[in-house]
């Protein structure tokens, strides 16, 4: 395989990650809720959070695109990203 192919194949793979742990309501400690970012070369993924409480867990995704996202972020998720990203 051709160095040209093997790149093109890369480009859209997940080549950036930026993970943020955090408390969600400040009563279950240990950091368990999460925000991760997954991007390819070209800042496109989604991101994902995950938000425990003691009544449950509930995880959402967000569709990222040239590195923003039409749905607003919360604190975590930008961090994620910008981590994900390089601008931390």
């Amino acid at each position: 395989m051709y160095k040209r192919e093997l790149y093109s194949k890369f480009e859209s793979s997940f080549q950036k990650v930026g993970i943020v742990k955090y408390d969600a309501f400040n009563q279950m400690g240990g950091n368990l809720s999460f925000s991760i970012a997954l991007l390819d070369e070209n800042n496109n993924g989604f991101i994902l959070n995950s938000v425990h409480s003691v009544e449950g867990c509930y995880t959402y995704t967000k569709e990222v695109k040239n590195g923003s996202c039409k749905i607003s972020l919360g604190e975590e998720e930008e961090k994620a990203l910008n981590i994900a990203i390089g601008d931390s």
